[in-house]
Formats: structure tokens, sequence, C-alpha cells
């Protein structure tokens, strides 16, 4: 098997000293494929610190010699993967490019598949991997000893000593919650609209709801309790309220119930997308079971129902009680799309009503793009082959936007862009439609989140915005 060698210059050499031609890690190259059988035919070198213009030329003569006509099979050498970029998105794009025009990658550091690798990358830069033993050893002797760590809740902030120290104008804003729960018998939505309508915000001057309430009738710190990484530290600092109030919220908490019973999923397809046409906040999606009895023989009957609902009515009580059911408007929006791709490429007008120009903020929206997908293999919400299949077509449009923002293409034309894009999203929604019935919630939602920019939802109407 013929082999390529590609190499990048590590940062902090002078850009301007000329490189070596046979440098220490091109040597190992060679060593490398007379040791696996390879043939080496090729190496290019780029400059790590240079501007993409010069820095990247190595790779881009890279990319034009695996497309040479009559070039068997060939393997792509490099030291780390990370020799292909530092950049998780980039260096998605640059395994899914190689792969594209039939090269086989291969690190000599490292037997991850590249593909994996990539992932793991992603994961190790938005911090998905645990704390190293000894750092995490190090925080829980701090929590131990009382300090705070992290985000303070509500009520409170890190004082000088390190420890926590009451906020009087916050303080009287959890002792008026706990009174209100506990002492008045009024219900969390009640309680955030009082707030609201007494101009109380939050810390982050944001709108009372019903999970912030409730988050701070369930949090034991008020009662002087300190309570990190499983560490529980009594009479640590000033309390709230007793912990007669903080028990009498908790059987209250408890003793709410009933036959009916409404949970709100996040994995609803058109979750963080559907929007109230009415005040503007998140339409939310909420499963309610029911349980009934049955006069004629005395058993009982149980039903689930799954809608979405105007956030800012459920959380706020605020609004209208403007509500779909989940499978109707989920239709209602995917033969909405349907419409938008009827018909020849150009007659449709580009995502908000005009056609975009080759610009730098298109290539960061392709790369945001691909790090949702990234993101979801990372949880496992995408198999690698799915991430593969879903994100070529991005990186095939970024090499040629790349390629035209350099001079390299001589078509000036940018409608083929446009009808690039069109004929992805085409493709997409087909393959959504068809597989709709077999996709989990999380799938259907991640997957129309690529086609999506919003969902406006009225209570006859639904409009639709398509992502860029």
């Amino acid at each position: 098997m013929d082999a390529i060698g590609y190499f990048r210059q590590r940062p902090g050499l002078d850009r301007n000293e000329a490189l070596p031609a046979l440098p220490e890690s091109e040597s190992g190259f060679f060593q490398y494929c007379e040791g696996q059988g390879f043939q080496p035919v090729a190496s290019f070198i780029d400059g790590g610190s240079a501007p993409v213009a010069d820095g990247e030329r190595g790779y881009t003569q890279l990319c034009e010699y695996l497309r040479q006509p009559g070039r068997g099979f060939t393997a792509v050498v490099i030291p780390r993967l990370e020799d292909l970029s530092e950049r998780p998105a980039e260096l998605l794009r640059r395994v899914l490019e190689l792969e594209f025009l039939g090269a086989r990658i291969v690190a000599m550091e490292g037997d991850a598949d590249p593909l994996e690798g990539t992932v793991s990358a992603w994961r190790q830069r938005k911090g998905h991997e645990r704390l190293s033993r000894r750092a995490m050893d190090t925080l829980k002797t701090k929590a131990m000893r009382g300090y705070g760590l992290g985000k303070t809740p509500y009520g409170y902030r890190i004082g000088d000593n390190g420890r926590l120290e009451i906020v009087d104008i916050e303080a009287k804003v959890v002792v008026e919650i706990f009174r209100m729960y506990v002492e008045d018998g009024i219900g969390l939505r009640l309680i955030a609209r009082k707030l609201n309508d007494a101009s109380t915000s939050t810390r982050r001057g944001a709108r009372w709801s019903v999970v912030t309430v409730r988050d701070i009738l369930r949090n034991r710190t008020y009662t002087g309790t300190y309570i990190r990484f499983g560490v529980r530290v009594p009479t640590n600092h000033t309390p709230i309220i007793s912990n007669e109030q903080f028990r009498e919220a908790q059987k209250k908490r408890e003793s709410i119930g009933g036959p009916r019973t409404a949970t709100r999923e996040r994995n609803f397809a058109l979750s963080g997308l559907a929007i109230c046409g009415e005040c503007g906040g998140r339409m939310i999606g909420v499963s309610r079971r029911q349980v009934w009895s049955r006069k004629r023989d005395g058993g009982t009957t149980q039903a689930q129902y799954r809608y979405y609902r105007c956030g800012s009515r459920v959380n706020q009580s605020v609004c209208g009680y403007h509500t779909w059911r989940a499978d109707v408007l989920e239709q209602q929006v995917l033969d909405e799309l349907a419409g938008k791709f009827e018909g020849p490429p150009l007659d449709l007008q580009p995502p908000r009503g005009q056609v975009r120009t080759v610009t730098t903020s298109r290539l960061r929206s392709l790369d945001t793009r691909l790090e949702r997908y990234l993101e979801a293999a990372s949880r496992g919400a995408l198999a690698l082959e799915a991430l593969r299949t879903s994100a070529l077509p991005l990186v095939r449009e970024a090499r040629r936007l790349e390629a035209r923002q350099r001079g390299m293409d001589p078509q000036s034309d940018r409608r083929p862009i446009e009808g690039f894009w069109w004929h992805h999203q085409r493709d997409a929604l087909r393959h959504l439609r068809e597989d709709w019935a077999t996709l989990t919630a999380e799938e259907r939602r991640f997957q129309i989140g690529d086609l999506l920019e919003k969902v406006v939802v009225r209570d006859k109407q639904v409009e639709i915005a398509l992502s860029s």
C-alpha cells in the first residue's frame, strides 16, 4: 500500500526559518512505513503557527495529490491525530475529507479509529472527561473544610474567608418563598407569579419560574448545611431558614401528587425550537399520565398524553393556555418543511430571504453545525456511522467555500452553493420522514434541529424558519 506522510511543524519555531529536508518526524515516517510494509511515495509539511494562506499549503497539496486519477488505495500517515488539526470541528472536516478522497488515516501514536479519536478530542475540549483523582481529592478536602466551591446558591456569596455568607436582599426573598409555600399553602406557580408581579428578579435579572422556586425549596444549604462532592458539613455557615421550615417544605412537596401527573421532557422532537407565537417564550414538551376508575367493573384505566405547552404559562404563570398535541404539531412541521423543498432549487429563497455570499461567517456556521454533531456523538445520541453520513455533505461544502475564499476556485457564480445547500437539506428531510417512526425522541430532535432554526407556534397555525 502506498503511504503519504503529513507533518505539522510545532509552534514556537521561527516561521521564516527554512524547514529541514528530513525532519525527525519524517524520518520516523519512513521507519514506520518499513515496519508496516507501506511504500512511502510523498510527504507534506505545514507550519504550525503560520497563517492559513501559508500554514495550510501542505494539507492543500496533500488533497490535490489524492485527487490525482489512477491513484490506488493510499494511507495518510501522521504522527498524531491532532496534527491534522487541534480544533475538533476542523479535525472532523479533515478526517472525513481524507476518507472521501479514498485515503486511510493512520496515526503512528495511538490506534484508535480516526472518527473515534475526533469524538474523544471533542470530549476533552468540552470537559466531558472526569476530573483527575488528585484534583477531585483536593476539591473534596476544601469541601470538608466548608469552603465555598463553584456557583453559590441564591441568598449567599463567598466571603473573604472562603465560606458562604448571607446576601441580605436575596435572603429576604428566600425567607418569603418558604413562608408562602409552608405557611400560606401557595403553590410554586403562584409563588413565581407573585415574585414577578413584585418586580423581584433572580440573581441573573430573569423572571422567576416554577423551576427556580422549586430548586430553592429543596436546597438544604439554606439550613446552614454545606453539601458538595458527596461531602456534608452541618452548621457550616449562617442559616437563612430553620430545619423545621425545611422539613415542612419537603413534607408538602412529597405529599403533592395524585393519579394525574405531568412532567416536562427535554427530548421532544421540537424542544428548544418551538416558540410561542403570543409571548415569544419557549414551548415545552409535557407528558401527562392519567389514571381513572371504571365504574362497570371497579378496575382502572390509564393513558399517556404528550403535548407542547407555552413554557411561560407553565413556569411563570404568564401568557395563555396555548397547547398542541405533540404528534399533530410535529407532523405539521414536517409538512411545512416538505413544502419549503418542493420545486427546483433555484426557486427556493435561501434562509432569511437573501442569498448568502461566501464569507467567514458562513464557514463558522458550518463549524457550529459540525460541533453539534460531535456533541451528539460524544453523548451516544449519534452513532459513528451516522456521524460520518450526516457530516460529510457539510465537509464538502466547507472545502468548496474555503477554496473559493482563497481564490483557488475560478467559479464566481454563487448559486451552486445555495443549490448544494438545498439538495443537502432536502435529502436530510427525506431521510428524516422515512425513518421518523424508528427514531428515538432525541434523534428526532437532533435531526430536525439541523433543518430548522425555529418554529413559531400559534393556536391555529405554524411558521417555520430554516436553518442557515
